[in-house]
């Protein structure tokens, strides 16, 4: 028969090969999300400001209506309060400054909803996932979509 020994350079080989297994399994294993250290949801309202959208998505909404985030999903709860107001658009002047001004058929919105998630000193966590204050967000309302607009505001519900 034939006979072998096993020399340093197998063992090398053999333990090679054993980490790149290892590292090939953590790298696409789940991700392990850190959770806050105060794990208990919580009611809160989360407030939204776009500066400019359709009269019609606005129409679109609804008290009550189911929010949700379009990247990662988090359900923001839902619709508590629609305040439209005067859109903003800019536009440069003669001078080249950019100077505000509304455009008929278009609004400002201010939307508050009522979501479950933990407000810490490092954002605020709903569904797993953390988002913050003046972050821009494209988000899900009623029958409508609101693009590019930014979490103004994060309270607990009192």
């Amino acid at each position: 028969m034939f006979k072998k020994k096993i020399t340093w350079i197998d063992i090398t080989i053999i333990l090679v090969v054993l980490v790149s297994i290892l590292g090939m399994g953590s790298k696409f294993s789940t991700a392990k999300v850190a959770a806050p250290m105060d794990n208990s949801s919580q009611e809160i309202y989360i407030s939204f400001y776009i500066e400019e959208t359709p009269d019609y998505v606005i129409d679109g909404i609804s008290i009550g209506s189911p929010v949700t985030e379009s990247v990662q999903n988090a359900n923001f709860g839902e619709v508590v309060e629609i305040t439209p107001g005067s859109s903003v658009y800019w536009e440069p002047d003669d001078a080249g400054q950019l100077v505000g001004s509304s455009r008929e058929g278009y609004s400002s919105l201010y939307l508050t909803m009522k979501a479950k998630g933990v407000i810490s000193g490092s954002g605020i966590s709903i569904d797993k996932s953390v988002y913050y204050v003046g972050q821009t967000v494209t988000i899900y309302a009623g029958n409508s979509v609101l693009k590019d607009g930014r979490i103004s505001e994060a309270v607990p519900v009192k």
